[in-house]
């Protein structure tokens, strides 16, 4: 119910934001009428297209639209709907940042807790010194290195992944894809292990934890059934609500190795001031950090049982 209400204020600024613009809601009108703007041929094309209809009924229409037939808005410049345009190039960045977020997993949380059970020695602190860089390093310069080292240098890497838009196209020639993903990835263990780090030192203070350590458990076993599984909960939340941000991410790294992408998309939605498409992917992500916050609401409770339990309790 939360995520209800929370899209429906998402589709009520995306939805204001336009009478905003100079000539307001009636501004595609002179860019698609070009020279032939005249307040009469306004005024019939606002008609036409149901401006001249009050707020509220214009909201309503906009969020039966969106909730019912998934329908992003109208590009005008275009004369196409949003989700017409984008369809294509959707899938190929929620690929490109699952594969990247299954690799940030596989290799953060390891390396977050050997960090923690290596605190304040040298490896802990080369490892937080090497993720201070990566977190440091822009998107564009990572990108710009990785091409430099990988693609121009040895081993030589395709520099960009294969031209089209196939959303399959990851798995029938990987190779192409390495260098986007690595930089993706790079960027992302920056943070999360860090965050694993900081999760796992605040579980082995907790009494539970030096209780078990009285009663002759090992250190690993502390570390694994103990201090890993309570650190989970706080790193499925990030998880859920990070992987909007890779798309976002997605945009710099698209752009770097010219690939075929929704961040192309909103690139050249924002170059050709193209308001409705740019709205609609923002409405496209506001829906995916939604559903990620819900999936990770519901593996807390898979992986935490007692949140499941306290929360039917109440």
């Amino acid at each position: 119910m939360q995520s209800f209400f929370v899209l429906i204020i998402v589709m009520l600024i995306t939805f204001s934001l336009p009478y905003f613009e100079t000539n307001g809601i009636l501004a595609p009108a002179y860019v698609v009428l070009g020279t032939h703007v005249t307040p009469f041929t306004v005024h019939l094309w606002g008609v036409n297209h149901g401006m001249d209809h009050p707020f509220l009924v214009r909201f309503w229409n906009y969020a039966t639209q969106v909730l019912f037939h998934f329908n992003l808005g109208q590009s005008y410049k275009q004369n196409l709907s949003v989700w017409s345009i984008i369809s294509l190039y959707v899938p190929r960045t929620i690929w490109l940042a699952l594969t990247s977020l299954v690799f940030t997993v596989i290799i953060a949380i390891p390396v977050g807790i050997f960090q923690a059970s290596r605190r304040n020695t040298y490896v802990d602190y080369v490892a937080t010194g090497t993720a201070f860089v990566l977190y440091g390093i822009p998107a564009f310069l990572l990108g710009i290195l990785a091409l430099q080292f990988f693609s121009f240098g040895w081993p030589h890497l395709p520099a960009s992944p294969p031209s089209g838009v196939a959303a399959w196209a990851m798995f029938t020639n990987p190779s192409g894809f390495v260098l986007p993903v690595l930089t993706l990835t790079l960027l992302s263990i920056a943070f999360l292990s860090r965050f694993m780090r900081s999760a796992v030192l605040e579980v082995l203070v907790q009494d539970y934890v030096r209780t078990a350590r009285a009663k002759g458990c090992s250190g690993s076993r502390v570390l694994i059934r103990h201090a890993f599984r309570n650190a989970l909960g706080p790193i499925i939340i990030i998880l859920g609500l990070y992987f909007p941000g890779l798309l976002g991410g997605a945009v710099v790294i698209e752009s770097v190795f010219n690939y075929s992408g929704l961040g192309i998309q909103i690139v050249n939605a924002a170059t050709n001031i193209d308001v409705p498409t740019v709205l609609g992917i923002t409405l496209l992500v506001a829906i995916l950090t939604l559903l990620g916050n819900l999936i990770a609401d519901v593996m807390l409770g898979i992986v935490n049982p007692r949140i499941r339990v306290e929360g039917r309790s109440k």
